[in-house]
C-alpha cells in the first residue's frame, strides 16, 4: 500500500495544483464581467487535463483541493461565523462542476480490451488497436443526464427554499422586475398584455432550464479543450475520436424528448418545470449532434469553411443564435432519427 501510494504521490500532486487553479478560475465569477465569466467558464478544465493525463488520482485529487480551496476563499470573503456558507458554496461547485467534469474525463479514458466486458482506466501501455474505448454517445448522454440534474437540483432548491414553487416564482419576479423595467427602452413596443412582470416572470421561468442547457455546452467544450491540450503533450491516453462522425445521441431520447416537449409546457408547478428543463437539455444535446453532423456532411465540400463559419458566427449573434440553434436542433432530430451520416458513408462507399 505505502508503495503504491508513492507511486501515485506525483500524480495527487499535480491534481492538488489543478484544483486550485480551477477554484481560482470558479471565483472570478464574483466579478461579473465578460472576460471573468468566460474564464470562470473554464473552471472544469484543469480538472479535466489532470484525469486525462494523469489518472483517476489526480483527478480525484483535483476536485478534492478544488472542493476545499473555493471553501476557503469563500470563508474568507465573507463575516465571521460563515463556515456554513464556506462548506455550501465548496459543495456547490464539486457537484455542479468537479464531479461531473471528473467523471466526464474518467468516462472518456476508460477502455477493455477487445471481448472482454471489463472497463478499465486506459493505460498508455499497449497497444490502441487491441482496444476499444466508451463511445462518444455514451459520454453524450452521461453529460445531458447530469446537467438536467443539475437544473432540476437548483429549481427543487429554490422551491423549497421560498416554500413552494408558485411563492418562489412571484417572489423571484417582483425582485426581477426592476431590473427587466430599466432594459427596457422607451421606444421598444411589447406585445399586448406582455408588460415587465411577465417578461420577468419568463425570465426567472427559463433561469434553470438556461443552466442546464449552458452547463452541458460549457462540460463538452472544456471536455474538448482537455483533450487537446493532453494530446498535445503527448499524455492523451487513447486515440483522437472521430467526433464528426461519432458524436451522437441513442434513438430512445427522441422519444423523451418528444414526449418531455409536448407536456411540460402544459403542466404546472415543480412537475412541469423539471420536465421542460429534461426536454432543453436533450435540445441541447440534439443541437451538438446536429453541429457534429453539419461538420461530416460538409467533409469534401467547397462550401465547408464558409457554411462553418456561418453557423458558429449565427450562434453567437444575439439576433440570430435562436434561430441557429434550432436549425441545428431540428438536425440532431433527423440524424438521430434517420442515421444521415449513416447514409451518406453507404452512398459513398464503392459498390462491388
Amino acid at each position: 500500500m505505502k508503495k503504491r501510494l508513492l507511486r501515485h504521490s506525483p500524480a495527487v500532486a499535480l491534481g492538488i495544483g489543478a484544483g486550485i487553479a480551477a477554484a481560482v478560475l470558479f471565483s472570478l465569477a464574483v466579478r461579473a464581467t465578460f472576460v471573468a465569466a468566460a474564464l470562470a467558464n473554464l473552471s472544469p478544465l484543469p480538472i479535466m487535463i489532470a484525469t486525462l493525463g494523469y489518472g483517476a488520482f489526480a483527478g480525484a485529487a483535483a476536485v478534492a483541493s478544488a472542493t476545499l480551496t473555493i471553501a476557503g476563499l469563500f470563508n474568507a470573503q465573507q463575516k465571521f461565523g460563515s463556515l456554513d456558507n464556506a462548506a455550501l458554496g465548496g459543495l456547490v461547485f464539486a457537484f455542479s462542476l468537479g464531479l461531473p467534469a471528473f467523471w466526464l474525463s474518467l468516462l472518456s479514458v476508460l477502455s477493455r480490451a477487445k471481448g472482454s466486458p471489463n472497463w478499465v482506466v486506459t493505460s498508455r501501455v499497449g497497444s490502441f488497436f487491441a482496444r476499444e474505448y466508451v463511445p462518444l454517445e455514451r459520454i453524450l448522454s452521461y453529460a445531458a443526464s447530469i446537467c438536467a440534474t443539475i437544473g432540476v437540483a437548483i429549481a427543487v432548491y429554490v422551491s423549497s427554499l421560498y416554500g413552494g414553487f408558485d411563492v418562489a416564482l412571484e417572489r423571484l419576479s417582483a425582485e426581477v422586475t426592476p431590473f427587466v423595467e430599466r432594459l427596457i427602452s422607451p421606444n421598444m413596443h411589447l406585445p399586448n398584455d406582455f408588460d415587465a412582470r411577465h417578461l420577468a416572470r419568463v425570465t426567472v421561468l427559463a433561469a434553470a432550464p438556461a443552466v442546464a442547457g449552458s452547463s452541458l455546452v460549457m462540460l463538452m467544450l472544456n471536455l474538448w479543450l482537455a483533450g487537446r491540450v493532453t494530446q498535445l503533450s503527448a499524455k492523451f491516453p487513447r486515440p483522437w475520436p472521430d467526433i464528426a462522425g461519432e458524436l451522437r445521441l441513442p434513438q430512445v431520447y427522441l422519444l423523451v424528448f418528444g414526449a418531455a416537449a409536448l407536456t411540460g409546457p402544459y403542466l404546472g408547478g415543480v412537475p412541469g418545470h423539471i420536465i421542460v428543463i429534461v426536454a432543453v437539455t436533450l435540445g441541447v444535446a440534439f443541437a451538438l449532434d446536429g453541429l457534429a453532423v453539419a461538420h461530416y456532411l460538409s467533409r469534401g465540400s467547397p462550401f465547408r469553411i464558409p457554411l462553418l463559419i456561418l453557423i458558429y458566427l449565427g450562434l453567437v449573434v444575439p439576433v440570430t443564435w435562436f434561430v441557429f440553434l434550432l436549425l441545428l436542433v431540428l438536425t440532431g432530430i433527423v440524424e438521430t432519427a434517420f442515421s444521415l451520416r449513416d447514409r451518406k458513408d453507404k452512398t459513398a462507399s464503392p459498390k462491388l
